[in-house]
């Protein structure tokens, strides 16, 4: 189910912001200095004009792309042509005199604050200790619906919008559905579009409170979703058990547990930075929200509500398409990342 919603379309100002974030990186390489004439053709890998791309911009990418060595030779190849298509980007961007458009300067600017900052916290988490044996263990314990009793459910679903007005009759509907049919009819009579599709979703992509809903209901019952007036309705068709064994769920639970100890590390550093910065409000109408890293709870569906579940949007990358696919690790790392 996919309850996210994305911006899946560019502004003017984040094509602005692409190539400021192009020319911060630019000038942050050629701020460190000219070397030598030979030692620069010996790293040199394609000319540009004037200006040269280097094997280790072209490492550099390998690296944060996480290709595997037995691909980074084709893979190479592909972003070597993407540096020279960024290259010649900024070359003309420079000729057109971007770098003095004011809006670019800001977003330039703002890169360079981001890029700063990213790099501190980095450095501050970079040497935590690994999660030991035990951490581990007790992970998997305490979530024996991610691992041991994991399953994967597969639904027949029904997506659409409602308005406000029709909100007392959906949960009417809610209460009174046996099958989609029913609902389907009722989308009929009202006049709203709607898609069908089949969708197996893994345990470990789903919000707790939902994943919790779902361990209770058995094949054929019917649950309704709203997420912020995007309904989904689901049938649930079959339940299949597909738990991680014990030693493939080690190393992935290494990487979660290493990831909230970075979290937290770096949550517990910028708390240390505020406290001993001077700050001041000079408009303080932004002192009430300013500051806060707390996001507002989801409110917990009531008595009434019954079938009808409110969750926080997940992201669709989470839910696995295949239920028989082994490759999960992506699927628990996103979808545990905020337990």
């Amino acid at each position: 189910m996919n309850y996210e919603t994305k911006r899946l379309f560019a502004t003017p100002f984040d094509r602005i912001a692409k190539v400021a974030l192009m020319l911060v990186i630019l000038g942050l390489m050629t701020s460190c200095g000219k070397k030598n004439s030979e030692e620069k053709a010996s790293q040199s890998i394609i000319r540009v004009n004037d200006d040269e791309i280097t094997v280790l911009q072209l490492n550099d990418e390998l690296q944060r792309a996480h290709i595997q060595p037995g691909q980074q030779e084709e893979a190479g190849k592909q972003i070597a042509q993407r540096l020279l298509d960024r290259q010649i980007l900024v070359q003309e961007a420079l000729k057109t005199k971007l770098d003095r458009n004011p809006r670019v300067m800001q977003a330039i600017e703002n890169a360079k604050m981001q890029i700063l900052a990213q790099a501190y916290l980095e450095d501050k988490v970079s040497s935590l200790a690994k999660p030991t044996e035990a951490e581990i263990t007790d992970y998997r314990t305490k979530n024996p619906n991610i691992f041991a009793n994991r399953k994967i459910y597969v639904m027949d679903e029904l997506a659409f919008a409602i308005e406000a007005g029709n909100a007392q009759e959906l949960q009417t509907l809610s209460d009174s559905a046996k099958a989609l049919e029913n609902v389907t009819q009722w989308l009929g009579a009202h006049q709203i579009k709607y898609a069908r599709a089949q969708a197996a979703h893994a345990a470990e992509s789903l919000p707790p409170e939902l994943l919790s809903k779902l361990s209770k209901m058995v094949v054929g019952d019917l649950i309704f979703i709203n997420s912020n007036g995007r309904i989904v309705v689901g049938r649930i068709n079959e339940i299949k058990d597909l738990p991680i064994s014990e030693s493939d769920s080690k190393p992935l639970i290494e990487r979660i547990l290493s990831g909230q100890k970075r979290k937290q590390s770096a949550e517990a550093e910028l708390a240390r930075l505020r406290s001993i910065a001077k700050i001041e409000y000079i408009d303080k109408k932004y002192a009430a929200i300013a500051g806060t890293n707390a996001s507002p709870q989801a409110a917990k569906p009531t008595e009434q509500e019954k079938q009808v579940t409110t969750t926080e949007p997940t992201n669709a990358a989470d839910v696995a398409k295949s239920p028989d696919n082994g490759k999960v690790e992506s699927h628990i790392e996103k979808g545990l990342s905020g337990l």
